[in-house]
């Protein structure tokens, strides 16, 4: 089979149901890549993530790994408010041409507190910059031509003149949040939004100007107690880039082991729905998703798995993509101030 078409049925698909940007279906358990104004906002002073993604294995495998670290300071010479600094970095490998994609970036966010002692509430802005590269393995493709009519023959000429090449570029983006966490009920949400790539970068690894949508997010989220040792935690998010749309809403029901406290060891069980649509498409669902995550001491373990019902459940007979993410927060010496946010 012709790999160049591969490649070419790959970026069709990482561009449509992708949004061209990498996802995650625990989109609340990668803040980084969720938004900027999330850095250094969490009930502790320095927290590290472990993402892990793998989809459509069966047919158009996609490996996306994610790590960040971030932390919160400016308790020693600011009196309420905090500052956040970030760094994060992912890979996203897709297809038997190795078409990938790899980008670090470094955040900076100013959380500035609001209301008073009983009721306080948060507003937070962040900055992000990152370096990007892309590129694809040429040498895995195999071409009509180093056919001889009998066998394959790597050495033949492929009879194609195609520029491909690795491609860096900056990547700047920007966010905005805000939290309410009342201290007497446990109640808490948010409300946030992002920019990514504002300045629109070239991606292309040919020759042609290909210029990466700006991609703009919405997204909010509640922690609300049902009962002592009990809590429902929705979530929602859209994305807008260019012309491809991305709705994903669901819950977690919470269940406490130890009371309600906020560092309590606490089990999670979720149903969430991905739909997705573009200009010249109707919206349509692609993905449900079937989540659970353990919460213990300063350790976060999420695990979940994508079923596909979209028009390729056929091709990918139905199997979406298991993730998992881990997350560690914790405090440091002589830093007691922090954001009470709760373990989304």
């Amino acid at each position: 089979m012709n790999k160049f078409f591969t490649l070419l049925f790959t970026c069709i698909i990482s561009l449509s149901v992708h949004a061209q940007d990498i996802h995650f279906s625990q989109f609340y358990a990668s803040p980084l890549t969720l938004n900027p104004g999330l850095t250094g906002a969490f009930n502790g002073n320095i927290r590290g993530i472990v993402n892990y993604r793998n989809q459509w294995n069966s047919f158009a495998p996609f490996n996306t790994f994610a790590a960040s670290v971030d932390m919160n300071f400016g308790q020693s010479f600011l009196k309420y408010d905090l500052m956040g600094f970030g760094l994060s970095a992912f890979s996203d490998v897709a297809g038997d041409t190795k078409y990938s994609s790899t980008q670090v970036n470094l955040t900076f966010c100013y959380i500035k507190t609001l209301g008073n002692k009983y009721h306080p509430s948060y507003m937070s802005a962040g900055f992000q910059g990152g370096y990007a590269q892309k590129s694809v393995n040429y040498l895995a493709m195999t071409f009509a031509n180093q056919f001889d009519g009998v066998y394959y023959d790597p050495t033949l000429g492929t009879g194609e003149s195609i520029g491909f090449d690795s491609r860096g570029y900056l990547d700047l983006s920007a966010g905005v949040m805000w939290y309410l966490v009342p201290k007497e009920d446990k109640f808490s949400m948010y409300l946030g939004g992002s920019v990514y790539h504002v300045n629109e970068p070239n991606q292309s690894i040919g020759a042609e100007d290909d210029r990466l949508y700006m991609k703009y997010s919405g997204h909010t989220g509640a922690q609300i107690p049902v009962g002592k040792m009990t809590s429902v935690v929705p979530a929602f998010m859209v994305n807008i880039q260019g012309p491809y749309t991305e709705y994903f809403g669901g819950a977690n029901l919470k269940f406490y082991l130890e009371g309600m406290e906020w560092s309590s060891t606490a089990i999670s069980f979720g149903i969430w729905q991905r739909v997705v649509g573009d200009v010249e498409a109707a919206t349509k669902a692609e993905a449900t998703i079937i989540a659970a995550r353990l919460d213990y001491d300063k350790i976060s373990l999420g695990v979940s798995y994508d079923v596909n019902i979209s028009s390729l459940a056929e091709a990918s007979k139905n199997n979406g993509g298991p993730e998992i993410s881990l997350t560690y927060i914790t405090g440091l010496p002589q830093r007691e101030r922090r954001i009470p946010c709760p373990k989304f």
